[in-house]
């Protein structure tokens, strides 16, 4: 009777064994299968992934600003109307392309008895350069070459009416207008605060001017033609 019985729990074992690895190998499907059946029943942490082209940069696209202390020059003190600007745009982690325009407009009348005299001058034009950052961000130091251009023009008039028999009436117009091109290079360093921005730099540039008309020298002198330093201070917000 004990022979048998041992004879069957061996004929048991040997079955179950045999089960247990006899199971078919996990295919595509179930080797995959969720393990944390065979945890303390907490889902397996998510494995992240990241997207390069889905992270959008912080950084502005955009900075406008103005030129104040130019401006307060011209304008407030010298009494001639003048409105710079500093456009910025970014097109890489270290570059930006700047445009400057720049408007420009001085009218004077004098009048008496017998004179009046009318003058009228006229400066617009822009200024484009290629901005390089040496930090990241648009920030910090960087160098900017220059390209200019401006259209200057000069109108002048003067009347005099005599009542006396040994005067005569005299009339002048003169007139004046030219293109002025130039290049340059300069060196600054801007700052951020939020999206306040203030930059400032110096640098060294060359303009030319073509001119027909009378009254030429008048225009080179106030179109400041020849060589020597530039710079900008600006202040402005960023988009």
């Amino acid at each position: 009777m004990l022979k048998n019985l041992i004879a069957i729990l061996l004929v048991a074992s040997v079955s179950l064994f045999a089960q247990d690895y006899s199971a078919p190998p996990p295919t595509s499907e179930t080797q995959y299968e969720d393990v944390s059946a065979y945890t303390s029943g907490a889902p397996a942490p998510e494995t992240p992934v990241m997207n390069i082209n889905e992270v959008a940069s912080s950084d502005p696209i955009f900075y406008v600003s103005i030129h104040p202390i130019s401006m307060f020059l011209w304008w407030a003190i010298l009494g001639i109307p003048t409105i710079t600007l500093t456009i910025e745009g970014c097109i890489g982690p270290s570059f930006a392309v700047i445009t400057r325009p720049t408007f420009l407009y001085w009218g004077d009348t004098r009048s008496s008895q017998y004179v009046k005299e009318e003058v009228s001058l006229y400066d617009y034009g822009v200024t484009l350069g290629v901005r390089y950052y040496f930090g990241a961000h648009h920030k910090g130091w960087y160098i900017e070459p220059q390209f200019m251009f401006e259209r200057v023009s000069l109108d002048y008039t003067y009347d005099y009416k005599s009542e006396s028999y040994y005067y005569r009436d005299a009339d002048e117009d003169v007139n004046a207008s030219g293109n002025l091109l130039g290049g340059g290079a300069v060196m600054g360093y801007k700052l951020m605060s939020g999206k306040f921005t203030m930059s400032s730099d110096i640098g060294y540039a060359y303009r030319t001017i073509s001119l027909k008309g009378r009254s030429r020298d008048d225009v080179e002198e106030a179109s400041a033609v020849g060589a020597g330093f530039t710079g900008n201070v600006t202040a402005g917000f960023a988009f």
